[in-house]
């Protein structure tokens, strides 16, 4: 069973529901309750993220997030702000970062602790939370909380829809009562609670998964070097040129509806990338990479997803690569890194990305950022 620390002042929630615990400021109460359906997902950390920075970076709040593996063994977390999460030895601190740090702890065991750093002194009392959202300066959990099987997003106050329903102790902490049946199923709390909805808004930040530094991949052999005949305009034989990528945009747009992709490039939108350690991460919208990446030197409206990888290599760069999916063409970019990327097509000879020219690339198709990291395009 979980438990938390009363917040007095009402600034801090704490949300938990089965493998997942969140902690952050009331002002993004109404993100709070439109997620509160999703922690029950697979993998709820892309359904937070997406409410928590809906309004942009700017606007997203601090919070603190863990989520554990099915068996409680590993977890992701992932901090911004005045916040920290502690599990044994390990702190994650979103202090000083511009976005948030992100961190997959292999070994967990023992308290999970989810606190925020610069909130008034809160009551010793350690209060037991089953399964709900509470006013609280700190939560903290020792495995996957039990969830009710016909759980539903937190009761909503008549006076709007967005409201989250939360509990502030109003005399001292007393022997455990039941929560009132209007409040988010399984919590318990001490005696003489008030059910105060809570009302604002809010946004959040985007993600950066730490992978393992992989054994080298076997790349395809190296181009032979490229002949006169070979070449067409300034097209050396070892870059993609952009004009692949307008040409193919123009041939969709001709299309008629429901057409099918040119040739050779169809990719399922719901692609992936197979990261060096085995794991996949869906693309989305648009995701960047790099030893530490940020979204300060992306260009866009919506934010990228940031995946870390070759942390601490000096072969990767901090914003290395881009991969977005238009259409249903998968498009990648390199920033402008220092090594420069490789792509490997299926059948083809490694050639390499013009810097800052976006290429599109064929499922499976296997992109070499330098340093022994690989990532491949994968679909369904």
């Amino acid at each position: 069973m979980a438990t938390y620390r009363p917040d007095p002042t009402g600034d801090w929630l704490a949300a938990v529901r089965g493998r997942v615990a969140l902690l952050a400021p009331v002002t993004a109460a109404d993100a709070v309750a439109a997620v509160w359906p999703e922690l029950g997902a697979p993998d709820p950390t892309p359904h937070v993220l997406d409410r928590l920075t809906a309004s942009g970076l700017a606007a997203t709040p601090s919070f603190a997030l863990v989520v554990r593996d099915e068996r409680g063994t590993s977890a992701r977390v992932v901090a911004r702000g005045p916040v920290r999460v502690v599990i044994g030895d390990t702190t994650v601190s979103g202090q000083g970062v511009s976005t948030w740090a992100e961190r997959l702890i292999d070994q967990v065991e023992g308290e999970v602790r989810l606190e925020a750093v610069d909130a008034a002194p809160a009551e010793r009392a350690q209060l037991p939370l089953v399964e709900g959202v509470v006013y609280a300066v700190a939560v903290a959990s020792v495995g996957v909380e039990p969830v009710a099987t016909t759980a539903a997003a937190p009761a909503t106050a008549p006076a709007t829809a967005a409201s989250v329903p939360v509990v502030v102790p109003t005399a001292p902490p007393a022997p455990a009562t039941p929560m009132p049946v209007n409040a988010p199923a399984g919590v318990v709390l001490p005696a003489e609670q008030t059910m105060v909805p809570v009302e604002d808004t809010i946004a959040s930040p985007v993600r950066s998964a730490p992978v393992t530094r992989p054994t080298p991949a076997p790349t395809a052999p190296a181009a032979s070097p490229a002949t006169t005949a070979d070449l067409e305009g300034d097209h050396d034989g070892l870059t993609v040129a952009s004009i692949d990528l307008r040409r193919l945009r123009a041939e969709r747009a001709a299309r008629p509806a429901a057409p099918a992709p040119p040739a050779g490039v169809t990719v399922s939108p719901s692609s992936s990338l197979r990261m060096p350690d085995g794991s996949l991460e869906a693309i989305g919208h648009e995701v960047v990479l790099g030893r530490a990446p940020s979204v300060s030197q992306v260009s866009g409206g919506r934010i990228p997803r940031l995946i870390t990888i070759g942390a601490g290599d000096p072969d990767i760069s901090r914003n290395h690569l881009r991969v977005a999916v238009e259409g249903d063409t998968v498009v990648v970019t390199d920033l402008h890194s220092r090594n420069g990327t490789h792509v490997v097509a299926p059948g083809k000879p490694p050639v390499k990305l013009r810097a800052g020219e976006p290429t599109p690339v064929l499922t499976g198709t296997v992109m070499d950022l330098g340093g022994g990291w690989t990532i491949q395009v994968v679909g369904e």
